[in-house]
């Protein structure tokens, strides 16, 4: 007789199974454009995913909601100007089945290291992609576009614009 779902990953609701949350790890690549410096810069970096819980009418590997925590380093092109970012994303589905587009919300804060100084930006953004989705593997492509805060930076905030495009990897563990 084949073993059936763990009790603490099902769960039953109105007759139906319900699967209830996940976590994942990945990687990711970058490539991002400074709109008013007019510079490229490349890296990659680690992903984690999870998400809440599934409609209990879709299939468990349709998830509505994920958070995405990323931590990643990148490095400008012909420039000695690096970075270290973190932050986190809001991640909705759009569809469920094994080709899921998503649009995404994103904040977070980048490290830099700019010659001989330092530099501390804060960004937020949104954007759009699409992932190919089974129930362990999570491969996809996302552009964002928004915008720095440099803190204590003359102007309007001291505001940047970029524009990033991501391929995303995640394998969930559970």
């Amino acid at each position: 007789m084949p073993t059936g779902p763990s009790q603490a990953t099902y769960t039953r609701y109105r007759g139906r199974e319900v699967y209830w949350g996940s976590l994942g790890f990945g990687a990711r690549f970058a490539t991002q454009y400074n709109i008013p410096r007019g510079k490229f810069a490349m890296g990659g970096g680690a992903v984690i995913r999870m998400h809440p819980i599934s409609y209990p009418s879709r299939p468990a590997s349709y998830m509505p909601l994920e958070f995405e925590f990323d931590i990643g380093y990148d490095r400008y092109l012909g420039e000695n100007h690096y970075e270290l970012s973190y932050g986190g994303s809001f991640i909705l589905h759009l569809a469920s089945g094994a080709w899921q587009p998503y649009l995404l919300a994103s904040a977070g804060r980048s490290l830099g290291q700019v010659d001989a100084g330092r530099d501390t930006r804060w960004h937020m953004g949104g954007g759009f992609g699409v992932a190919y989705r089974t129930r362990k593997v999570s491969l996809g492509a996302q552009v964002r576009g928004g915008g720095y805060v440099v803190p204590g930076a003359g102007g309007p905030l001291g505001a940047e614009g970029f524009v990033e495009a991501k391929l995303v990897g995640v394998v969930y563990v559970f």
